[in-house]
């Protein structure tokens, strides 16, 4: 019995320290600069998000709401330092983050970052239906030619 308590007991320290540790071993798990795209790739999902519902682009990044489901993180995950984002204009912002390294992939994939500053301009579609254009006014009771016009200083006269 207490040979099964002391396995229990051992099995939760090595458990409990490989979650701590992790994140601090290096090579294990995502670095920091993949944790950095994963990030820039969640708030630009969560930007598009909010743009389509309220129909404009959040003027900060603090006003995307939390959500529990695909949390976005608004904060350098190693610096603690906010995200950039600027707005540039009704459908297209900018997202910036700071890098340790560059990829050593050649740069193909949207997401390619040399190491420092480096912002990514996105601009999003307009999915919005398109407002159906106005008829023609038909024209006035009679012989079909326009009213005339009214004369100076005075109001037109509706047509007998």
């Amino acid at each position: 019995m207490l040979r099964g308590l002391l396995i229990a007991v051992g099995g939760g320290i090595v458990v409990v320290s490989t979650l701590v540790l992790q994140p601090l071993l290096p090579g294990v798990g995502p670095s920091g600069d993949e944790r950095r795209i994963a990030d820039l790739q969640r708030l630009s999902h969560a930007i598009e998000v909010y743009r389509t519902q309220h129909d404009v682009l959040p003027a900060t990044l603090v006003k995307l709401p939390p959500d529990a489901a695909a949390p976005v993180h608004t904060f350098d995950p190693i610096t603690n330092r906010p995200y950039d984002y600027r707005p540039l204009g009704p459908l297209a912002y900018e997202l910036c983050a700071r890098f340790d390294a560059a990829l050593a992939d050649e740069p193909r994939d949207f997401w390619w970052h040399d190491a420092g500053r480096q912002c990514f301009s996105l601009e999003m579609r307009d999915t919005r239906p398109k407002p159906a254009a106005a008829p023609a006014e038909a024209p006035a009771a009679g012989d079909g030619a326009p009213a005339p016009a009214a004369p100076e200083g005075g109001a037109a006269t509706p047509p007998p």
